[in-house]
């Protein structure tokens, strides 16, 4: 499909920063040599619902441009998923492109070796969190550039919690369950997990870092023999089933952003989701931003586990601008660059190296409210854990599996035993297929 086919058809709107003029010097800090000599770079990128992040990547695009002689056009869209799947089918289009989750496992033979270009990264920035190498290398060679993870969270109202006796966030999922009690019995504003196929993200969040927490796994640590039918996960469900039923009924029809809208509108106490609605808060709802904080995920039987939401850069197999795509890649992974964008996004994009963690201007050593976030990384883990990330675990990820065990429960649609070996059938064609 072509960058003007996709355009017509509406997918994605097109942000394009284009200078023709060279630096003083013609080059930057990414280095010289690398000159687009009045060509283009074009990239399909994760839409946010932080604008500024958007506006952020275009100054900087503009910067490494001006100084390479060229144009970096870049497309911000909700469906960036699906367009980078037509680009790697069809493999003509852009030359970069923003993947997410397991995507550099499901492409790898369509992305060009990142290896050296990683490897130095790291090497000057602390190291790689494993999390990080999970995502993007694939075969011993690293296929993307694991540029940030967004941290998913409790987004909860602290007034409305004293109110039922909570000052903090609870450090269980159970007792989890007893607030969302006690909020359900005082008729105050619930709780609301997203769980159900319309907000597949949020959902995942949840859905996998609830079974892990219960010591319960899609597959096991080889990776091929599926795990899911186990007491463990009848235990996660089981949890969730308690939570579903003194929750807000529209956990079972959220999209994305429905969530947000409820909390901003003060119908709800909690949800998870990434920073973003703090953002929006501080800016059309004050009043609840005043009133909200941030916590890490609860922790089950055997501690707490979290799924990162991985946000990956590859360049295709097919561009012909490889070496310049390198050198803008490079530049984006400068501190200075990638700082930047850290703190503008407050957590949506949160880095990967581990020297970041105690940089002062960094959200979670800068907003008390952010506190609990640093390092959240070092504990993450990629879909399929405990086995290795794969482009079987992606497809189970892309397939909702894990998501659709638990929202078939707790919307009635399904036993306990019916859901799980719904999902065992579902994943046996997947990972032994």
């Amino acid at each position: 499909m072509s960058r003007r086919r996709a355009l017509q058809l509406g997918l994605g709107t097109g942000l394009a920063v284009a200078l023709t003029s060279c630096g003083e010097d013609g080059t930057s800090s990414s280095g010289g040599g690398d000159s687009l000599g009045g060509g283009s770079l074009t990239g399909l990128m994760r839409a946010s619902f932080i604008p500024a992040i958007h506006e952020l990547q275009q100054k900087q695009a503009a910067a490494w441009a001006e100084a390479h002689d060229g144009t970096v056009e870049l497309t911000f869209a909700k469906e960036w998923r699906e367009q980078i799947a037509a680009v790697v089918e069809s493999r003509a289009g852009e030359d970069l492109g923003e993947l997410f989750a397991n995507q550099a496992h499901i492409y790898a033979d369509r992305l060009v070796d990142l290896t050296d270009l990683c490897e130095s990264i790291g090497e000057s920035n602390g190291g790689w969190y494993d999390v990080a190498k999970d995502a993007c290398v694939v075969d011993g060679r690293w296929r993307a550039i694991p540029r940030a993870y967004t941290a998913h969270v409790m987004n909860w109202r602290t007034d409305l919690f004293e109110q039922v006796g909570f000052t903090r966030f609870p450090g269980s999922w159970s007792e989890l369950v007893e607030v969302a009690t006690r909020l359900r019995d005082a008729k105050l504003p619930r709780v609301a997990l997203t769980m159900n196929q319309a907000g597949p993200n949020d959902s995942a969040s949840v859905a996998y870092s609830l079974l892990w927490s219960y010591g319960a796994a899609e597959v096991e640590a080889d990776g091929r023999t599926v795990a899911i039918n186990s007491s463990q996960t009848r235990e996660a469900i089981k949890l969730m089933q308690e939570l579903a039923a003194v929750s807000a009924p529209e956990i079972s029809s959220y999209d994305e952003g429905g969530n947000n809208t409820s909390f901003l509108a003060g119908k709800i106490a909690v949800t998870q989701n990434a920073t973003s609605i703090w953002y929006t808060a501080q800016k059309q709802a004050p009043e609840i931003a005043e009133k909200m904080s941030h916590a890490r995920y609860p922790a089950g039987p055997v501690g707490r586990q979290q799924l990162v939401e991985m946000n990956s850069l590859a360049i295709f197999g097919h561009s012909k601008r490889v070496e310049p795509a390198k050198a803008f890649y490079r530049y984006l992974m400068e501190p200075e660059q990638l700082s930047a964008l850290a703190e503008i996004a407050i957590t949506y994009y949160t880095p990967l190296l581990k020297n970041y963690e105690g940089l002062r201007s960094m959200p979670w050593n800068s907003e008390p409210k952010l506190d609990g976030l640093r390092g959240l990384a070092a504990d993450g883990r990629m879909p399929g854990w405990p086995g290795p990330a794969s482009r079987q675990s992606a497809q189970a990820y892309n397939n909702q599996t894990i998501v659709n065990m638990f929202a078939r429960v707790i919307s009635g649609k399904a036993s306990v035993d019916e859901a799980i070996r719904a999902a065992e059938d579902e994943l046996k064609k997947v990972y032994e297929s």
